[in-house]
């Protein structure tokens, strides 16, 4: 059994700090943090998410969601074996269905 994937940690907001209330990118910043947390940002989408991070309550808040939730399911999801015949079955069936739309 391979070993679980290690999860980013929570942001801690910081006491004294000033941070918006609302996100002027919010679109473009959730879309950062999920391929962020996925591995598949680009530098400029994290350079982005880093310098928004330090002072936006939205996207701290739906980063440590994001984390949170993809914790969760980790914990939850248990990786079993598939029996063989079973893969075979379901691949036969997609080349069934794939050749009659042919």
């Amino acid at each position: 059994m391979s070993t679980p994937k290690k999860l980013p940690l929570l942001i801690q907001k910081e006491e004294g700090v000033e941070y918006r209330k609302q996100c002027e990118h919010h679109h473009e910043c959730m879309q950062a943090i999920r391929l962020i947390l996925d591995g598949e940002a680009t530098t400029e989408q994290i350079a982005h998410f880093k310098a928004n991070i330090n002072h936006c309550l939205p996207c701290i808040e739906n980063h440590n969601l994001e984390v949170t939730i993809r914790q969760i399911l980790c914990d939850k999801i248990q990786q079993k074996p598939v029996p063989e015949d079973l893969i075979q079955s379901i691949r036969t069936q997609i080349l069934n269905k794939t050749s009659e739309v042919k």
